[in-house]
């Protein structure tokens, strides 16, 4: 059976029967629609221009937010095998489809979006996708509505029209046009793997990671010692990382907020463990809509390791 053949059933699980073969499926395994940080103002401060780079893919959101700064390259990597298929349907849609307003209706939840992964679309959007990025999506399109597509394969986790805008530089019309002019300079590459083995398999040393949100997680990566293994995580990645370079060690969604449960919300816990010189933080403004909570004063936030 072949990758593309594995990754088909795999889809076919998640969009059939979530109940029925929950016991297989873990938090990693639906996709997510759109970013759910604020990419726009956590990478502001950085310089990536000819660059090596490195991203949680997730969305793949972060894939175009970096292309935007000129990297030399950017390596995508998820656990979830179906990202790096999603990854190639968004760069496929942004030369199929001339504006942001197109691109949204398109990939936007049906709630809000009526034309929600239309097959018409996609008819036009498939004429860019090629191998088995090209065999993956047609036979889902073939196999199923757009609705059990759109419904079923990704997160519920997706905010509103104003939050995604908010958050992204790619869905303004400048931009959106400059990367449809430039996809095609656009030097990535999509590495399906664990956070926990990523420090190994990388073919090469690199001056910029970011491991997006992926810090909340964490106590379900460590149970056990979760922030010194979390710790530990990032001085192995740094050993990949060129003089200079910075690691984006997790993103916190107000940062201020310690009755979050999780030991990484608690201030004197985590300081213990993440300290200067090596470690700092950069805050910025709160996104109400992102953080799901009332306007305050506090901020988000980026957990930053600097070699």
């Amino acid at each position: 059976m072949s990758k593309v053949e594995e990754d088909l059933i795999f889809a076919s699980k998640l969009i059939e029967d979530k109940e029925k073969c929950g016991e297989y499926f873990t938090i990693f395994n639906h996709l997510w629609p759109f970013a759910t940080v604020n990419i726009r103002e956590y990478l502001a401060p950085y310089n990536l221009e000819g660059k090596i780079c490195v991203t949680l893919q997730g969305s793949s959101d972060h894939i175009f937010e970096l292309a935007l700064k000129n990297p030399k390259e950017i390596i995508g990597f998820d656990i979830n095998p179906l990202t790096g298929y999603y990854g190639n349907l968004k760069i496929a849609a942004v030369k199929a489809l001339n504006t942001p307003e197109e691109y949204l209706a398109f990939f936007r939840n049906q709630s809000y979006a009526a034309n929600s992964f239309d097959k018409k679309t996609f008819q036009a959007i498939s004429q860019y996708l090629e191998g088995n990025d090209k065999i993956f999506w047609e036979e889902l399109f073939n196999m199923y509505t757009s609705w059990q597509i759109r419904e079923n394969l990704f997160s519920k986790d997706e905010g509103n029209q104003s939050e995604i805008k908010g958050a992204l530089n790619y869905i303004t019309p400048e931009n959106y046009k400059y990367l449809k002019n430039n996809l095609k300079n656009i030097n990535l590459i999509f590495m399906n793997t664990d956070i926990k083995n990523l420090a190994s398999e990388l073919p090469y040393n690199v001056d910029f990671l970011t491991l997006s949100n992926l810090i909340l997680y964490a106590h379900n990566l460590f149970p056990e010692n979760t922030l010194e293994n979390w710790e530990k995580l990032i001085e192995n990645l740094a050993l990949k990382l060129n003089k200079n370079g910075h690691i984006i060690a997790g993103y916190f969604y107000d940062i201020e907020n310690e009755e979050d449960y999780r030991d990484m919300y608690n201030k004197l816990l985590r300081d213990k463990v993440f300290n200067s010189p090596s470690y700092s933080y950069h805050l910025f403004t709160k996104m109400t809509d992102l953080a799901r909570q009332k306007q305050s004063y506090n901020h988000d936030a980026t957990l930053i390791y600097t070699k």
